[in-house]
């Protein structure tokens, strides 16, 4: 019996870090789309999230997204995730822009002092996919 990856999007700062979680995260949440700037989250995750993203794919060309063939063909996240290094300030904007597009995503932040009490020095892909499964299977519950 097969299941299907609950797509998500992610907000974060540090390409690397971002492509290795989105492989930590699979096969039970598959990170759909990812974008690295306020700007790009506050115009691409609202219209992704209620379905009018008509870019194509994303800006960063990080996503499984980034391989449809047509908007329609983009996948709408369930949550969004936010990297370690946004800020509260920037994740709160990118939160209300989106639930004023879709009221049903769900929102996922870990801070650095998170990671920490996990274990982690420093942004370590293991320790972040863990807790991010962690905390995604408590919210899309």
């Amino acid at each position: 019996m097969s299941t299907t990856a609950i797509p998500v999007a992610s907000f974060g700062n540090n390409v690397e870090v971002a492509q290795a979680i989105r492989e930590k995260l699979l096969p039970e949440y598959d990170v759909v789309h990812t974008t690295l700037t306020l700007s790009t989250s506050l115009s691409e995750l609202p219209a992704l999230c209620n379905g009018t993203f008509t870019q194509g794919t994303p800006s960063s060309n990080l996503g499984s997204n980034a391989t449809a063939s047509t908007p329609a063909d983009l996948k709408v996240p369930k949550a969004i995730i936010f990297g370690g290094g946004v800020s509260p300030s920037d994740a709160e904007q990118v939160k209300e822009a989106v639930l004023a597009k879709n009221p049903d995503i769900k929102f996922v932040r870990l801070t650095r002092e998170d990671m920490v009490a996990a274990g982690a020095a420093g942004p370590d892909p293991e320790v972040i996919g863990r807790l991010l499964k962690e905390r995604l299977g408590e919210v899309l519950a």
